[in-house]
Protein backbone atom coordinates (compact mmCIF):
# COMPACT_ATOMS: atom_id res chain seq x y z
CA UNK A 1 0.00 0.00 0.00
CA UNK A 2 2.45 2.50 0.73
CA UNK A 3 4.61 2.10 -2.33
CA UNK A 4 1.19 2.58 -4.46
CA UNK A 5 0.71 6.06 -2.22
CA UNK A 6 3.96 7.00 -2.72
CA UNK A 7 4.48 6.30 -6.64
CA UNK A 8 0.64 8.59 -7.27
CA UNK A 9 2.13 11.30 -4.74
CA UNK A 10 5.03 11.07 -7.13
CA UNK A 11 3.08 11.63 -10.23
CA UNK A 12 1.05 13.99 -8.62
CA UNK A 13 4.29 16.11 -8.12
CA UNK A 14 5.50 15.23 -11.02
CA UNK A 15 2.34 16.69 -13.18
CA UNK A 16 2.97 19.90 -10.96
CA UNK A 17 6.52 20.23 -12.00
CA UNK A 18 5.40 20.34 -15.37
CA UNK A 19 2.35 22.45 -14.85
CA UNK A 20 4.86 25.28 -13.46
CA UNK A 21 7.31 24.25 -16.64
CA UNK A 22 4.54 25.11 -19.27
CA UNK A 23 3.28 27.77 -17.56
CA UNK A 24 6.61 29.76 -17.38
CA UNK A 25 7.46 29.16 -21.40
CA UNK A 26 8.20 32.51 -23.21
CA UNK A 27 6.11 33.50 -25.86
CA UNK A 28 6.91 30.85 -28.96
CA UNK A 29 9.83 33.29 -31.69
CA UNK A 30 9.71 32.29 -35.32
CA UNK A 31 13.40 31.57 -36.22
CA UNK A 32 15.14 34.28 -38.13
CA UNK A 33 15.70 33.76 -41.99
CA UNK A 34 19.26 32.91 -42.52
CA UNK A 35 20.76 34.54 -46.05
CA UNK A 36 22.17 31.91 -48.29
CA UNK A 37 25.69 33.86 -48.17
CA UNK A 38 26.70 33.19 -51.86
CA UNK A 39 30.27 32.57 -52.48
CA UNK A 40 31.37 34.00 -55.32
CA UNK A 41 33.54 32.46 -58.41
CA UNK A 42 34.31 29.33 -59.99
CA UNK A 43 32.64 26.51 -57.96
CA UNK A 44 34.88 23.97 -59.10
CA UNK A 45 37.55 25.57 -59.19
CA UNK A 46 37.02 26.86 -55.71
CA UNK A 47 36.19 23.35 -54.37
CA UNK A 48 39.75 21.93 -55.46
CA UNK A 49 41.80 24.98 -54.37
CA UNK A 50 39.88 24.20 -50.98
CA UNK A 51 40.76 20.62 -51.06
CA UNK A 52 44.13 20.59 -51.91
CA UNK A 53 44.29 23.32 -49.22
CA UNK A 54 43.17 20.44 -46.52
CA UNK A 55 45.65 17.84 -48.13
CA UNK A 56 43.24 16.26 -50.95
CA UNK A 57 43.60 15.49 -54.42
CA UNK A 58 41.64 16.57 -57.10
CA UNK A 59 41.55 14.12 -60.28
CA UNK A 60 39.95 15.75 -63.16
CA UNK A 61 38.01 13.41 -66.60
CA UNK A 62 35.54 14.20 -68.70
CA UNK A 63 33.05 11.49 -68.06
CA UNK A 64 31.92 8.86 -65.14
CA UNK A 65 33.53 6.40 -67.99
CA UNK A 66 37.24 7.99 -67.78
CA UNK A 67 37.07 8.19 -63.97
CA UNK A 68 36.35 4.55 -63.53
CA UNK A 69 39.23 3.90 -66.28
CA UNK A 70 41.61 6.66 -63.82
CA UNK A 71 40.53 3.98 -61.09
CA UNK A 72 41.72 0.48 -62.90
CA UNK A 73 44.84 2.54 -64.27
CA UNK A 74 46.34 4.44 -60.90
CA UNK A 75 44.99 2.07 -57.61
CA UNK A 76 47.36 -0.79 -57.44
CA UNK A 77 45.30 -3.58 -55.77
CA UNK A 78 48.51 -6.40 -55.64
CA UNK A 79 48.52 -6.96 -51.97
CA UNK A 80 46.18 -4.49 -50.82
CA UNK A 81 43.02 -4.71 -49.17
CA UNK A 82 40.46 -2.86 -51.93
CA UNK A 83 36.88 -2.12 -50.68
CA UNK A 84 34.70 -0.88 -53.51
CA UNK A 85 30.87 0.52 -53.03
CA UNK A 86 31.43 2.10 -56.79
CA UNK A 87 29.69 -0.02 -59.55
CA UNK A 88 31.90 -0.81 -62.54
CA UNK A 89 34.60 -0.78 -60.15
CA UNK A 90 35.81 -4.09 -58.25
CA UNK A 91 37.11 -4.46 -55.00
CA UNK A 92 38.66 -7.83 -53.23
CA UNK A 93 37.23 -7.09 -49.99
CA UNK A 94 33.52 -8.73 -49.78
CA UNK A 95 30.90 -7.03 -47.97
CA UNK A 96 27.67 -8.93 -46.54
CA UNK A 97 24.70 -7.68 -44.48
CA UNK A 98 26.50 -10.03 -41.98
CA UNK A 99 29.96 -8.22 -42.29
CA UNK A 100 30.99 -6.95 -38.94
CA UNK A 101 32.09 -3.53 -39.28
CA UNK A 102 35.14 -3.97 -37.12
CA UNK A 103 36.55 -6.39 -40.02
CA UNK A 104 36.73 -3.34 -41.97
CA UNK A 105 40.37 -2.46 -40.28
CA UNK A 106 41.72 -4.83 -42.64
CA UNK A 107 40.73 -2.17 -45.46
CA UNK A 108 43.95 -0.14 -47.08
CA UNK A 109 41.60 1.49 -50.05
CA UNK A 110 38.32 2.36 -50.51
CA UNK A 111 36.52 3.85 -53.14
CA UNK A 112 33.21 5.24 -52.75
CA UNK A 113 30.85 7.87 -54.37
CA UNK A 114 30.75 11.45 -53.60
CA UNK A 115 27.17 12.79 -53.42
CA UNK A 116 27.81 16.71 -53.30
CA UNK A 117 30.65 18.61 -52.84
CA UNK A 118 30.81 22.18 -51.64
CA UNK A 119 33.23 24.69 -53.44
CA UNK A 120 33.61 27.08 -50.29
CA UNK A 121 35.03 24.50 -48.20
CA UNK A 122 36.31 21.68 -50.64
CA UNK A 123 34.15 18.81 -48.21
CA UNK A 124 32.52 15.96 -49.63
CA UNK A 125 28.99 14.70 -48.92
CA UNK A 126 28.74 10.90 -48.05
CA UNK A 127 26.25 8.65 -46.94
CA UNK A 128 25.98 5.05 -45.64
CA UNK A 129 24.37 4.52 -49.09
CA UNK A 130 26.81 5.83 -51.34
CA UNK A 131 29.90 4.43 -49.44
CA UNK A 132 27.96 1.01 -48.29
CA UNK A 133 30.09 -0.25 -45.43
CA UNK A 134 31.26 3.07 -43.52
CA UNK A 135 33.79 1.98 -41.73
CA UNK A 136 35.27 0.73 -44.67
CA UNK A 137 35.81 4.78 -45.36
CA UNK A 138 37.10 5.09 -42.23
CA UNK A 139 39.38 2.76 -41.87
CA UNK A 140 40.95 2.92 -44.74
CA UNK A 141 43.95 4.45 -45.52
CA UNK A 142 43.46 5.73 -48.74
CA UNK A 143 40.23 7.20 -50.02
CA UNK A 144 38.97 7.73 -53.25
CA UNK A 145 35.74 9.33 -53.98
CA UNK A 146 34.10 9.88 -57.56
CA UNK A 147 31.89 13.67 -57.68
CA UNK A 148 30.01 14.72 -60.21
CA UNK A 149 31.57 18.46 -60.97
CA UNK A 150 27.63 19.55 -61.51
CA UNK A 151 27.00 18.13 -57.77
CA UNK A 152 29.27 21.26 -56.41
CA UNK A 153 27.07 23.97 -54.74
CA UNK A 154 29.23 27.02 -54.48
CA UNK A 155 28.59 27.22 -50.34
CA UNK A 156 28.08 25.05 -47.09
CA UNK A 157 24.76 27.05 -46.71
CA UNK A 158 24.03 25.99 -50.14
CA UNK A 159 24.62 22.72 -49.01
CA UNK A 160 22.34 22.03 -46.17
CA UNK A 161 19.23 23.66 -48.22
CA UNK A 162 19.93 20.43 -50.17
CA UNK A 163 20.49 17.74 -47.83
CA UNK A 164 17.55 16.21 -45.96
CA UNK A 165 18.92 14.64 -42.95
CA UNK A 166 15.98 12.78 -41.93
CA UNK A 167 15.97 10.41 -44.71
CA UNK A 168 19.28 8.92 -44.12
CA UNK A 169 20.99 7.26 -40.90
CA UNK A 170 24.64 8.45 -41.89
CA UNK A 171 25.87 11.03 -43.53
CA UNK A 172 29.07 13.13 -43.16
CA UNK A 173 31.09 15.81 -44.98
CA UNK A 174 34.68 14.80 -45.78
CA UNK A 175 36.77 17.65 -45.95
CA UNK A 176 40.66 16.08 -46.92
CA UNK A 177 42.53 13.57 -45.32
CA UNK A 178 42.70 12.95 -41.26
CA UNK A 179 44.66 15.53 -39.73
CA UNK A 180 45.24 17.20 -36.45
CA UNK A 181 47.33 20.29 -35.36
CA UNK A 182 46.62 19.40 -31.66
CA UNK A 183 50.51 18.96 -31.07
CA UNK A 184 52.47 22.10 -30.80
CA UNK A 185 50.35 23.87 -33.75
CA UNK A 186 52.53 21.29 -36.03
CA UNK A 187 49.97 19.53 -38.62
CA UNK A 188 49.88 15.81 -39.33
CA UNK A 189 47.93 14.45 -42.11
CA UNK A 190 46.41 10.77 -41.66
CA UNK A 191 46.08 11.29 -37.52
CA UNK A 192 42.91 9.87 -36.85
CA UNK A 193 41.83 8.04 -40.29
CA UNK A 194 42.71 7.95 -43.90
CA UNK A 195 46.01 9.32 -45.14
CA UNK A 196 44.80 10.40 -48.38
CA UNK A 197 41.79 11.34 -49.83
CA UNK A 198 41.27 11.59 -53.79
CA UNK A 199 38.28 12.97 -55.44
CA UNK A 200 37.89 12.39 -59.26
CA UNK A 201 35.64 14.84 -60.61
CA UNK A 202 33.73 13.67 -63.99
Amino acid sequence: MTSILSAESNTAARDRIFSRIRTGLPPETALPDVPLYEVGGDKVANFIAKLESFDGKAVMVKSREAALRWLDDNIAREGKCVYSAVAGFEGNFEVTDATDPHSANAVDICVGEGILGVGETGSVWVTEESLGLTACALFSTDLYLLLDSSAICSGIHQAYEMIDLTAIRYGSFFTGPSATADIEAVHITGAQGEISLTVILY
